[in-house]
């Protein structure tokens, strides 16, 4: 079984620092929420946000579940797959080849005040995450992920950031692709 190595703090700032720039983004307003790159993505910035705001959510929740030892998603054995563990080392994925779960993919148009709210909700939940960082490491049980298999409470952790990365990455993209 492969392992890695998941800095807690290290993981909290930096996901914190990426919700920082997607309420900054957020709060530019309509002009750049709207804004499209086909040749980037099929999403607008606002449906990037809008998923990512919901996965970020359900990560956070699972890390919380897990560090509770309560949820009727935790499966008490599992082990972290040689794919995933190199998803999660790397700190990425590429680009179009994994699609969003329906309960996870944007509408055509985002609400913009459900946007607001689902911002400030990963602001909430992670504040919570940080009040329980010493515990996320030795969390027992496993939630699994609908493609990397059986993650353990720091693996959600590192998966919520990178995936939140993952996202700022590309909507920068959209941003700087000529209109």
């Amino acid at each position: 079984m492969r392992t890695i190595d998941v800095n807690v703090a290290e993981e909290l700032e930096l996901l914190g620092g990426i919700l920082d720039r997607f309420e900054g983004l957020r709060a530019e307003g309509p002009a750049t929420l709207t804004r499209r790159a086909p040749s980037v993505s099929g999403w607008s910035v606002e449906q990037h946000l809008y998923h990512i705001a919901l996965a970020t959510d359900l990560a956070l929740r699972n890390v919380r579940s897990l560090v509770r030892g309560r949820g009727r998603l935790i499966v008490p054995d599992g082990a972290l797959t040689d794919a995933a563990a190199d998803v999660l080392e790397n700190r990425r994925t590429e680009r179009g080849v994994a699609e969003a779960p329906r309960m996870v993919r944007p509408e055509e148009t985002v609400d913009p005040e459900f946007l607001a709210m689902e911002l400030r909700g990963n602001r909430d939940t992670l504040a919570a995450v940080h009040a329980e960082a010493a515990e996320i490491g030795g969390a027992a049980g496993w939630i699994p992920h609908q493609i990397l298999g059986p993650l353990s409470a720091s693996h959600w952790l590192r998966f919520a950031s990178m995936h939140a990365q993952h996202h700022l990455s590309i909507i920068e993209d959209v941003l700087a692709a000529e209109g």
